[in-house]
């Protein structure tokens, strides 16, 4: 006889009716039925008496219930301690993190979080996108949070979304593109392109788009530093693609920022993992909170 069939025949005893308490048990009346008939049969007795009326304890089934009663309710106290006792035990959560996702999320996030669960120590490595890739690959207790474009999504790695960004054109004002309401990624044919460096997934969207508008885009600078891109932009160096939150209006007085017409060219702040369900449950928390918070 299995503990859990104990658990079941205390539950039931607490009921007047085997489908509430195949209810409760979150079981098929069909499986508890079968259950408390498999404990009858291997104790020689009769445990219940059966009626129109519903269900009762004979006297073998309260002399069983008394016995067994204190123990399941011990049973689940206990583990409800242990479970809190290592739900505060001190732990830390390791996760990769791209440059600048926390100039599109709110910062004051991981305080809170912190806040929220004292236990929990955060530490942040902050790695190119590819590097996270491998980083992650790495050991499937690894997750990472990245800015990723749609078209990259479970092309490696599994991911967990939390929030979706138009892209935009970022322009200097004197470029004449820089007067339209909406850009068609066509019309950059011949504009110059700042790039990330190629460990960035920034260098794949930008080729990813040219080519499915028909051109090979030129690259007028690359860095791996996206402030000094949206500078140069700002000195008409060249035009770059990005995102609202990173542009200040009162630093880059001269970029225009403008829309595409293609509704699909967007940027993603997304998790990625290898399999969420083997990550630690602080990792699940606070991958929860952020997705729910942001």
């Amino acid at each position: 006889m299995e503990f859990k069939h104990i658990e079941y025949f205390v539950e039931t005893s607490r009921h007047t009716s085997m489908s509430k308490a195949a209810a409760d048990l979150l079981i098929s009346q069909q499986a508890l039925s079968r259950c408390i008939a498999g404990m009858e049969q291997e104790l020689g007795t009769e445990l219940f008496t059966r009626s129109v009326k519903g269900i009762s304890l004979t006297k073998d089934g309260q002399y069983f219930y008394d016995v067994f009663a204190p123990q399941v309710d011990n049973f689940h106290k206990s583990l409800e301690n242990a479970v809190t006792h290592f739900a505060s035990k001190p732990v830390r959560v390791t996760f990769c993190c791209a440059p600048l996702i926390f100039r599109c999320l709110d910062p004051e996030l991981l305080f809170d979080f912190q806040d929220r669960y004292q236990n929990i120590t955060l530490e942040q490595l902050e790695l190119p996108d590819s590097e996270c890739d491998n980083y992650v690959e790495e050991d499937n207790s690894h997750f990472g949070l990245l800015a990723i474009p749609e078209n990259r999504h479970g092309e490696r790695l599994a991911y967990t979304p939390v929030k979706t960004f138009p892209l935009y054109l970022f322009v200097h004002k004197d470029n004449p593109l820089s007067k339209c309401t909406s850009v068609n990624f066509a019309q950059l044919k011949e504009e110059s392109f700042l790039m990330l460096d190629k460990k960035s997934y920034y260098r794949k969207l930008v080729r990813h788009y040219s080519h499915k508008y028909g051109f090979e885009p030129k690259t007028a600078f690359e860095s791996s530093d996206a402030n000094q891109l949206i500078s140069l932009v700002n000195k008409g160096r060249g035009i770059a693609l990005s995102l609202e939150p990173l542009l200040d209006s009162k630093v880059y007085e001269n970029i225009v920022m403008v829309p595409f017409d293609d509704k699909d060219i967007t940027w993603s702040i997304a998790f990625i993992h290898q399999d969420y369900e083997k990550l630690s449950s602080a990792a699940k928390k606070f991958i929860q909170y952020i997705v729910e918070n942001a």
